[in-house]
């Protein structure tokens, strides 16, 4: 049967029933006959409706329970590797081959699915990984891409293969494991963690024993990999890079029109802090399109490994990458100087020597982006500044109290309903109260000034989560634990008291109209 002609839905939804056993491949083509035959359009609902209604199939919620899996994997997947309708056409000794582009490799279908009553919807019909063990090197790779991909549309952040544990994903930043998966065996995690490795990334893994690069599946699918030997075997984490860059309004500040503004300068320095999985990347490279999009400069980034691909509009943009393009920080720092750039991009200010060629960079007349690992615009100044000897110290405060633009902190955290995350961002913008303070050591006067700001467009982390709060984008219960601030505690138990008032005024029972 030509999958053309067929209702991907319906596909799905048999190729489930007929692997747990529900009904066989006869019962399905005789059903889509009828219905052909009755001259009514073949849908999912009409299908399972045929099927109870003649008593093939009695267990309604089980099927049920398959429809919305096939709906979305429909949506999602298009059609099922194997079609049940195809094998009942098709005489056992007659293997069905599948079509395959003449212009494009063959790339391996989907290993068959899972439909597991264990775990949510998302969790059930990834590939089985425990294959691998059996594949060559370019099977592994079909099954780790197909495995990615799975991740990929259902939402998952970070995906990890490791040698001894079952296969398990971060999403929404919560750790699931993969219900129905074997645990991995060190063939298998070796097989699927290095099948994408050319000669070079593989003799580099194997002297270091770890290995961070990026991985192109398609030219939409891209990936970040940190490969490990751990003490059972190798181990992999992946982190699913979005195929769109995302725009600064996207990123859910509040007010993105001051973050814009940010990009306008000629020279400075941008900070861009929070703790691993905050979004950095996506707000760092949101900043670097937007410069692209309203600018025309040269834009140098230094990055280990590259993530997105910036396509030059107005600007030309020339990426780095460590390891690939340059040994080192700085290495790339030291001669980016000599490059004609308006705007430098570094991936990660690691030491004193990278932190103290981006601050001179800031001050000869360009604009600087960089990243940190801090939890707080405060924190951020003491990192920057405790890296240099204590003769330093005095020199490089005021080196960045001239220099520094604003300090981005920001956090991503599950919203309300726990169906995705929302971020809240600490803003420090430069200012010359800001300034005073950071040249003359009262780093710990920030947080205080800050608040006082609010009204050109700083925020404390604790604002921005009372502000998803009332925003209804965050629950109480949720947001409570995050505050510390007395006055910012009792406009919440104001609020949260307030909204239970009026739904109880809403809910009430209306009184008879006799008076």
């Amino acid at each position: 049967m030509n999958n053309g002609m067929l209702n991907k839905e319906i596909d799905w939804f048999c190729h489930h029933a007929v692997s747990e056993n529900l009904f066989d491949a006869a019962s399905c083509l005789a059903v889509l006959d009828a219905i052909k035959e009755a001259d009514m359009e073949p849908e999912l609902a009409l299908f399972m409706q045929v099927i109870l209604d003649n008593q093939i199939c009695q267990d309604a919620e089980r099927l049920q329970t398959l429809a919305q899996m096939a709906k979305e994997e429909a949506k999602i997947l298009g059609y099922p590797p194997t079609s049940v309708f195809e094998s009942s056409q098709t005489a056992p000794n007659e293997p069905v081959e599948p079509a395959q582009s003449p212009e494009e490799p063959a790339r391996r279908a989907p290993a068959p699915f899972i439909a597991s009553s264990e775990g949510e919807l998302w969790q059930q019909g990834w590939p089985l990984l425990a294959e691998a063990e059996e594949l060559d090197q370019d099977g592994a790779r079909r099954l780790l891409d197909d495995f990615l991909s799975r991740g990929r549309a259902t939402q998952c952040s970070d995906i990890h293969i490791s040698t001894g544990a079952v296969p398990f994903v971060r999403r929404f930043k919560d750790i699931s494991l993969l219900p129905g998966q074997q645990v991995i065996s060190a063939k298998a995690a070796a097989a699927l963690n290095l099948a994408p490795l050319n000669e070079e990334q593989r003799s580099h893994f194997e002297n270091e024993n770890e290995l961070d690069y990026s991985y192109n599946v398609t030219a939409k699918e891209r990936y970040r990999i940190n490969l490990m030997r751990q003490r059972l075997g190798v181990a992999g984490s992946y982190r699913v890079i979005d195929a769109k860059i995302p725009t600064i309004g996207e990123l859910g500040f509040s007010r993105p029109e001051i973050i814009e503004k940010l990009t306008t300068h000629n020279q400075g320095i941008i900070l861009i802090t929070g703790p691993a999985g905050s979004g950095k990347s996506s707000t760092l490279n949101a900043l670097v399109d937007f410069i692209n999009k309203n600018r025309e400069d040269h834009i140098v980034t230094i990055e280990d490994p590259i993530e997105i691909i910036h396509q030059p509009i107005k600007c030309n943009i020339t990426q780095r990458e460590l390891g690939s393009h340059t040994k080192s920080f700085h290495n790339a720092l030291r001669a980016v100087l000599r490059e004609d750039p308006d705007v430098i991009v570094i991936g990660e200010l690691r030491d004193l020597t990278t932190v103290e060629m981006a601050i001179r960079a800031s001050e000869t007349g360009h604009l600087v982006f960089g990243t940190l690992h801090t939890s707080s615009a405060p924190a951020t100044m003491d990192r920057l500044l405790d890296v240099f000897p204590p003769n330093q110290q005095s020199q490089i405060r005021s080196m960045v109290a001239e220099s520094l633009k604003a300090v981005i902190c920001q956090q991503l955290v599950p919203n309300a309903d726990k169906s995705g995350v929302v971020m809240a961002a600490e803003i420090l913008l430069g200012t010359l109260a800001i300034s005073n303070l950071i040249r003359e050591g009262k780093t710990f006067q920030i947080a205080s000034s800050i608040q006082t700001s609010r009204n050109i467009g700083m925020s404390t982390m604790e604002q921005s989560f009372y502000d998803l709060y009332l925003e209804g984008k965050r629950s109480y219960e949720q947001t409570l634990p995050l505050i510390k601030t007395p006055d910012l505690i009792r406009q919440m138990r104001s609020s949260e008291a307030q909204r239970f008032g009026e739904e109880a005024q809403k809910n009430a029972p209306k009184k008879k109209g006799w008076f």
